[in-house]
């Protein structure tokens, strides 16, 4: 988890649900829900890859982060880096676009592991293919997270595969939606199988309704925090 969460774990509750409700007066996600969304969207998605490799696997979101759209681009420092990209957009409920990214040699990391394959033995069928699969899952064990926290019905579109310079893909998806998008999340995500380590990134650009949505949520969810705690205060 981010080191943000842990140094909340570390408060006292009083301290806790305090800052909770303070980060979550506003209209922004609190970094803390996300990260508790994206811990349970791993352990979904760890699941279904052991399954699916027939071995261990486990999927860690060491960081949890917000950013503003226009800064986007100055937050990695990528620039030219070859990148392969996983876009996909939701087919119904409030508009979300999700871009998992991973650096040109981490998708062939990924997609070799995806497919019990030697690196070198990879052909760029194997690779496309595989790492498709992987955003399914990914994603969509990151948005049933989301589905079951906020009460959504949210169903995807099949993953478009973009190979090209990691500005130069931001570039695209910003500028499909540039009125649409004030805040992006993002998720950095280590999957480990077989001793073998691999990273990529996970980008969504949720839209105002669903910013709103997830919001008041969370404004609930601090409440009822803040609630419960004073039962217990004057319990004791």
């Amino acid at each position: 988890m981010t080191k943000q969460v842990e140094n909340t774990q570390k408060q006292s509750p009083e301290t806790k649900n305090s800052a909770l409700a303070q980060e979550t007066d506003g209209d922004l996600m609190d970094v803390a829900i996300l990260s508790e969304l994206a811990s349970m969207g791993a352990g979904h998605a760890a699941t279904s890859l052991s399954e699916v490799l027939q071995q261990p696997v486990t999927i860690e979101v060491p960081r949890v982060h917000r950013a503003p759209a226009h800064l986007l681009l100055k937050e990695f420092g990528l620039h030219e880096t070859p990148t392969t990209a996983l876009y996909i957009s939701l087919a119904s409920g409030p508009e979300c676009d999700i871009l998992l990214m991973l650096e040109a040699e981490e998708a062939r990391k990924v997609a070799a592991m995806m497919t019990m394959t030697p690196v070198e033995e990879l052909d760029p069928s194997m690779e496309a293919s595989a790492t498709e699969e992987l955003a399914n899952i990914l994603v969509g064990s990151f948005l049933s997270a989301i589905s079951d926290f906020a009460g959504l019905q949210l169903m995807t579109s099949p993953p478009e595969r973009i190979v090209d310079a990691f500005d130069s893909i931001l570039d695209f998806i910003l500028a499909k939606n540039s009125m649409l998008y004030s805040e992006i999340l993002l998720f950095d995500i280590l999957f480990k199988a077989s001793e073998k380590v691999s990273k990529c990134m996970l980008l969504a650009f949720p839209s105002p309704d669903m910013q709103r949505n997830l919001v008041e949520k969370s404004k609930v969810m601090a409440g009822a925090d803040m609630a419960e705690l004073s039962l217990q205060t004057v319990g004791t």
